[in-house]
Formats: structure tokens, sequence, C-alpha cells
């Protein structure tokens, strides 16, 4: 899958490539009830990443649908990488 500039920011190529490295089957950029998610891993949890703030009401129509909805700053992906990806492998990532 190629991540151009234009359409991903640098957070979420970053992360794109910590899924790619392990393993983990995404997709990116979907839609989910008419509203655009930034990825989608394991059929049900959806991973939204930036410092804009998040859509209570399509969280709410995530979650009402079953799927998990992690929020992810530039930030954390920045500063705190190690982090991101321990709890990916360990929380996020059913085997």
């Amino acid at each position: 899958m190629n991540l151009d500039t234009r359409h991903f920011t640098k957070a979420e190529r970053r992360f794109a490539e910590l899924l790619k490295k392990h393993h983990v089957p995404f997709k990116a950029k979907v839609k989910l009830f008419e509203r655009e998610v930034d990825f989608l891993i394991q059929e049900k949890t959806v991973v939204e990443i930036g410092d804009h703030p998040q859509d209570p009401a399509k969280n709410k129509a995530l979650l009402a649908a079953g799927y998990s909805v992690i929020q992810l700053t530039n930030k954390e992906l920045r500063e705190s990488f190690s982090l991101v990806e321990r709890h990916l492998l360990t929380n996020w990532i059913r085997v």
C-alpha cells in the first residue's frame, strides 16, 4: 500500500509502517457509516491519528456497532513510539 504524502500525515505513515513491520493487516482511509476513519485493523478496531478533536458522534456510532476506537496523537507517535508499539502488540492485536 502506497501511503503518499498528499493524503497521509507523517504520523499516519509512521503508524502504517509499524503495522507492516509486525505483519498486521490493515486498511487505511476506510469509510464506515459514511465517515472516514484513518485505519481499520483486525476487522473491528479503528485507529484515529492526529491532534484534531475527534468527532464524538462518529465514535459513538462506531462503538455502538461493536468497533473499538483507539485515538493516538501525533505527539504520542513522535515521542512515545516504542510505547505505542508495545501497547499495539500486547493489547490491540488479537492473534
